[in-house]
C-alpha cells in the first residue's frame, strides 16, 4: 500500500499533486456573487425609471388604472431623480468592493451622475410650479426611446448601456470564478531545501 500522498500518474515521485486553494476561491466566488447581486439591484432600479415613464401625462383612474392628465409630471420627475440618486449611491458603494470591475462600475457610476445632474440642470423645465412640467419635457428628460433626449433622457439611454456592459462583466467574472474551482489539478514539484 503505498500511501505516501505523490500523485502515482506523475513520472517523479518527489512530485505531489496540488489542488486548488479552496479557502481564496471560496472568497472569489463569493465576492464575485454580492457584486453580481448589487448590479441586479442597479438594474431594477434603473428599470423603475423606465416604469415610470410610462406614467407621463397619466393619472391614476378609479374605472380604468390610469387615465390622461396631460402636462402635470413635476412629481413623478421628482421620483426619477430620486431613484437616479440612488443609483449613484449603490454604485459608489459598490465600487469599494469591485476588484477587477471597478472600472466599469465607475463608468456606470459617472453616467448615473450625469443623468442625475442634468436633472438638477434642468428645474426650469422640469421642476415646474404646481407640478405642472409639460409631458414634452418629461419625456425628454425620462424616455429613452423619445426622439428629442436633450433633458436627460440621453443621459439616461447612455447609463442603461453602461449598466448593461457591468452587468455582463460581473456575470462573467463570476462564472470565471466558479471555473476556477473546478480547473484541473496542477503537478507541482517540490521545493528543494
Amino acid at each position: 500500500c503505498n500511501n505516501s500522498g505523490g500523485d502515482s500518474a506523475s513520472t517523479n515521485p518527489d512530485e505531489s499533486a496540488k489542488g486548488p486553494d479552496l479557502t481564496v476561491i471560496s472568497k472569489k466566488i463569493t465576492d464575485s456573487n454580492a457584486v453580481v447581486l448589487a448590479v441586479k439591484e442597479v438594474e431594477a432600479l434603473l428599470s423603475s425609471i423606465d416604469e415610470l415613464a410610462k406614467a407621463i401625462g397619466q393619472k391614476i383612474d378609479r374605472n380604468n388604472g390610469l387615465a390622461v392628465e396631460a402636462n402635470f409630471n413635476t412629481s413623478l420627475l421628482a421620483g426619477a431623480y430620486t431613484i437616479s440618486t440612488l443609483i449613484t449611491k449603490k454604485l459608489d458603494e459598490l465600487i469599494k468592493n469591485s476588484g477587477e470591475l471597478k472600472g466599469e462600475v465607475e463608468k456606470a457610476k459617472n453616467c448615473s451622475e450625469a443623468f442625475t445632474n442634468k436633472l438638477k440642470e434642468k428645474t426650469q423645465e422640469l421642476a415646474v410650479a404646481a407640478g405642472a412640467a409639460t409631458d414634452i419635457d418629461a419625456k425628454k428628460a425620462i424616455l429613452k426611446t423619445n426622439r428629442d433626449k436633450d433633458l436627460g433622457a440621453d443621459e439616461l439611454g447612455k447609463l442603461f448601456k453602461s449598466v448593461e456592459s457591468l452587468s455582463k462583466a460581473a456575470q462573467e467574472a463570476s462564472a470565471n470564478s466558479v471555473k476556477e474551482l473546478t480547473s484541473p489539478v496542477v503537478a507541482e514539484a517540490p521545493k528543494k531545501p
